[in-house]
């Protein structure tokens, strides 16, 4: 059987999943020895320590209106921020209107017009503008490299870049269910539905029982963004989180109780252990850059997660721990690898799994930026209005300007060197 991706073709070949790390109940990052109690706990009103505000530009001209707090924790994608370049940013958002039905409606159309602005720094001028009509809240734009841009429309893919002109890319022959982009923005992953009935029997099966339709399989597929080229696929039973990088995705096998060893498995090459993590949950595996990788991992007697971030050929960067009252991570790493931001929403109280959390339990969320090699934490700030689905802050390609949609503007700032960074300066 083969399944048509515009111009790319993909063989759905019954593989065995060997990936054992589903989406789990992992909460927060924040490096305890290097975050200030004041950032990890209060809002800040002024520019962080260290940092330098380039650009504050004001959201309510463009015609932005901050969603209301019952979305607070709904998922949903109302905004996007991201660099072009150094100089220009891609802002999109939700902009409330009567939308005309359209011919190819489906039953699971829950349609939303986003409005896309290119913003030039420091004044904020709009260079371009566009609107794009989308048919669901998920996420719907990821960065690439080059300035370009992913843009998904219900079960097609486009891309963009400063001319905010769609592309036509590839379109999913079924419904998609997550996508994921490599942190240097060339591989993108797509996880879509797997028909594993005939149309007989799911049309038997969808009478039967009108509430809930016939459990499906999925096909993870990691394609080449540039060429389309399939780099691997997977036929799985259902749903699950797969770490990948633009070589090759990872694998954590628990080999006896709580004790997980993680492995990368690069598209061309032998499979390479990275070392064992002793959990008491499923470890949570985040690529922070295209060869580095970070580790989630829970100990006994403590709301707090441990850190472990290696590179893909098993050498020990640095060790680190997460406050149990910070949730939710949102990790966006810079496209050249060198830092990672990351947002967490912070709680009143530790929680043990996201589904636990509820709107009164969430004070603010923190924007963090580390280093990448050392874990050294450079930034902290606040971000609002508070969105539990990201994408209300973006880094620069090569992770020296932070931009934070906060208190009614976006913050562009410069982000402080690490001392290394100092002294190769002078």
């Amino acid at each position: 059987m083969v399944r048509n991706f515009g111009n790319s073709a993909l063989s759905l070949r019954r593989l065995a999943l060997v990936l054992q790390l589903p989406l789990a109940p992992v909460l927060a990052l924040c490096l305890a020895v290097s975050l200030p109690a004041t950032a990890a706990r209060a809002p800040q009103d002024d520019t962080p320590p260290g940092a330098k505000l380039l650009a504050r530009i004001p959201v309510a001209p463009l015609g932005y209106q901050a969603p209301g707090a019952l979305y607070l924790l709904s998922g949903f994608a109302f905004n996007s921020l991201d660099f072009i370049d150094s100089d220009h940013l891609l802002f999109t958002f939700h902009e409330a209107r009567l939308l005309r039905r359209e011919r190819d409606a489906t039953a699971s159309d829950d349609d939303q017009m986003i409005h896309a602005d290119v913003l030039a720094l420091p004044d904020g001028h709009v260079q371009a503008g566009a609107d794009w009509r989308m048919h669901d809240h998920a996420r719907y734009l990821w960065a690439l490299s080059g300035g370009r841009f992913l843009v998904r429309q219900r079960d097609a893919y486009w891309t963009t870049d400063a001319s905010l002109k769609l592309q036509a890319l590839i379109r999913s022959p079924t419904p998609i269910l997550t996508t994921e982009v490599s942190p240097d923005g060339r591989l993108m992953l797509i996880e879509d539905v797997y028909e594993r009935h005939t149309p007989e029997e799911h049309k038997k099966l969808s009478l039967e029982d009108d509430d809930n339709p016939p459990a499906e399989d999925a096909i993870i597929a990691m394609l080449d963004v540039a060429t389309k080229d399939i780099q691997a696929e997977f036929h799985v039973q259902e749903p699950m989180a797969l770490p990948v990088t633009s070589s090759g995705y990872l694998e954590g096998e628990e080999k006896r109780a709580g004790d997980y060893v993680i492995t990368y498995h690069p598209f061309h090459g032998e499979p390479l252990p990275l070392g064992s993590v002793a959990s008491e949950c499923d470890p949570r595996a985040t690529f922070i850059s295209t060869t580095a990788v970070m580790i989630a991992s829970c100990g006994p007697n403590t709301p707090d997660l441990y850190l472990d971030a290696w590179t893909i050929d098993g050498k020990k960067l640095w060790q680190g721990r997460r406050d149990g009252t910070l949730a939710l991570p949102n990790v966006v790493p810079a496209l050249d690898g060198s830092r990672f931001a990351i947002a967490l929403l912070h709680l009143s109280h530790s929680a043990t799994t996201p589904e636990s959390i509820t709107d009164a339990d969430v004070e603010s969320q923190q924007v963090q930026v580390f280093d990448t090699r050392s874990g050294a934490l450079l930034l902290a700030t606040d971000a609002s209005p508070i969105l539990a689905a990201g994408q209300n802050f973006a880094l620069s390609a090569d992770g020296t300007r932070l931009a934070v949609l906060r208190n009614g503007a976006i913050d562009v700032y410069e982000i402080p060197s690490t001392p290394l960074e100092q002294k190769k300066k002078k």
